[in-house]
């Protein structure tokens, strides 16, 4: 009997052993593989970060020269005043004359304080083109901002679209972020640069509207278009507007419809330095 009972006691420990040799050896591989998989996801999206900031830097530093601290002055300001320093301003017009050099399409300079927005501007003879190249006309997918093709390069016309991609950071990406009524008024003033003047602009409105939308046709004579904006506004700020006040577009994607479009919409109006 007790010859029995050893033997079985034998065979429940080899099985206990067993058992637990190769519960270790499940566990260690399920460990591995999950850590595995988790290093290869964080190492596909530290890539794809890397890779993509590459990319923007490379465009950028070939197009823009580094961009200068902001001064004391400067930092005590914002979008929310209609306020430009003069090394901002001296900043922005070396640049032009710079790029002017290697981009024969450049025609002027978007600011807007507080913001990612703070880019050259080009036009082309299409609408196409420039979502593609840099300024210096290389192929580039994160493209350029550029005025719509059927506007005055002056940008003296009633009506001027600029166009940019819908970016996480950079070119009008930070126009989603103005649907929300705290950023828009922090955002109410920008600038324009063109080759021989400043402007400074008014915003007033941020509308949603079709990729195919009246605005997109530019009528001079379509008298009811402020009225259109303001209807398909998601944010708007009453202003005096009439006839003969030029207006600028900044248009990029949006995500409420299919083919829907943001405009961020300002008056233009003449800089002055106090």
């Amino acid at each position: 009997m007790l010859k029995d009972s050893r033997f079985w006691i034998a065979v429940v420990l080899v099985a206990l052993a067993l058992g637990f040799t190769v519960f270790r050896k499940t566990r260690s591989y399920e460990i591995s593989g999950t850590a595995e998989e988790t290093k290869l996801s964080q190492s596909t999206e530290i890539q794809t970060t890397v890779s993509e900031t590459a990319v923007m830097n490379e465009t950028t530093e070939s197009v823009i020269t580094e961009i200068l601290p902001e001064t004391a002055e400067d930092a005590e300001y914002d979008a929310t005043v209609p306020f430009i320093s003069e090394k901002k301003v001296t900043e922005i017009k070396g640049k032009l004359n710079t790029l002017s050099a290697d981009c024969d399409d450049l025609i002027g300079w978007i600011y807007v304080a507080d913001s990612d927005i703070d880019y050259p501007i080009v036009q082309g003879t299409d609408n196409q083109y420039y979502l593609h190249h840099s300024p210096d006309g290389r192929k580039n997918d994160l493209g350029s901002i550029f005025l719509d093709s059927q506007c005055k390069n002056d940008f003296s016309g009633k009506h001027n679209i600029l166009y940019g991609h819908n970016m996480q950071y950079g070119m009008f990406g930070d126009i989603r972020f103005f649907k929300e009524k705290d950023n828009f008024d922090k955002h109410r003033y920008g600038w324009l640069f063109t080759n021989d003047s400043i402007y400074r602009i008014d915003f007033f409105a941020l509308a949603v509207v079709s990729a195919l939308d009246k605005i997109y046709d530019m009528s001079e004579d379509d008298t009811d278009i402020f009225e259109h904006i303001k209807e398909n506004s998601i944010n708007y700020t009453e202003t005096e507007l009439n006839e003969n006040d030029r207006l600028i577009y900044l248009s990029t994607c949006a995500s409420e419809f299919e083919d829907a479009r943001a405009l961020f919409t300002g008056k233009i109006e003449p800089y002055t330095s106090e």
